[in-house]
């Protein structure tokens, strides 16, 4: 559908094409982004009971755009859309309670609504739940099953789950410690953007452990991930006396 026919469609009241014009207003795709017109259409969507239009009202109201700020309200749209099965607004409305923004901070509730998320697909949500297992937050401690979490969600490609599976491999926790193994991973991790993994890989390069010691091989590593916005391999760099362009985060 063009812009008119999308227009025409959400003024008639159509929830799907008011969330579309929501969209497009929002993105600046073929009009001047405008989120304050992005915020209307959303909320016109969200007022129908649609789930994706609550859900991006409640993303608009819980970051200020095209509304005061107001994350209680957010939690309550993320709510209404997460009890209707929507994805997005089940993993959002974990994080809000993760974080304890807009709410008391629950970390009961947060697993509730990541578990929701990831039996419903989200890969994000299975990877936050091996997080709350790694570090036992609100959830017994099992580092085994954080593990096989982190290698499923490695496996389909999430960067993040990589950095945590080859730390976890290289300090021998929930599995055998096998430095090699854990540098392969980690190298793997960081060639698919991974900062964290590129500032291990120069720690480890500077001390020699798990890899040759080799001050070249470290700071090429460390100033990838301070190009990526590493703020701890920004440190180092300057600890070793390490000069770098100013323009880099």
């Amino acid at each position: 559908m063009g812009f008119k026919e999308v227009m025409d469609a959400a003024t008639s009241g159509d929830p799907n094409a008011q969330n579309a014009l929501g969209y497009i207003y929002f993105e600046g795709n073929g009009v001047v982004k405008d989120v304050d017109k992005a915020f209307m259409w959303f909320r016109l969507s969200a007022r129908q009971g649609d789930p994706e239009g609550q859900c991006n009202m409640g993303y608009m109201l819980a970051h200020g755009f095209g509304a005061n700020q107001d994350p209680e309200k957010a939690i309550e749209l993320y709510k209404r859309s997460a009890e209707q099965g929507y994805v997005r607004a089940q993993f959002n409305l974990a994080h809000m309670y993760s974080e304890g923004f807009g709410t008391e901070q629950n970390w009961d509730e947060a697993f509730r609504w990541y578990e929701e998320a990831a039996k419903n697909g989200s890969l994000a949500a299975f990877y936050r739940i091996g997080v709350m297992k790694e570090e036992g937050r609100g959830i017994p401690k099992d580092e085994k099953e954080a593990i096989s979490i982190f290698e499923k969600c490695w496996s389909e490609g999430h960067e993040k789950a990589g950095f945590r599976l080859g730390m976890m491999i290289f300090e021998g926790r929930g599995t055998a410690k096998d430095q090699n193994k854990a540098v392969k991973v980690l190298a793997k991790a960081a060639d698919t953007g991974s900062s964290d993994a590129m500032c291990q890989l120069g720690k480890m390069s500077l001390s020699g452990e798990g890899m040759v010691k080799s001050h070249s091989n470290a700071v090429k590593w460390l100033k990838k991930a301070h190009a990526r916005g590493s703020i701890e391999a920004g440190t180092i760099l300057a600890e070793i006396k390490v000069q770098v362009p100013e323009n880099i985060l």
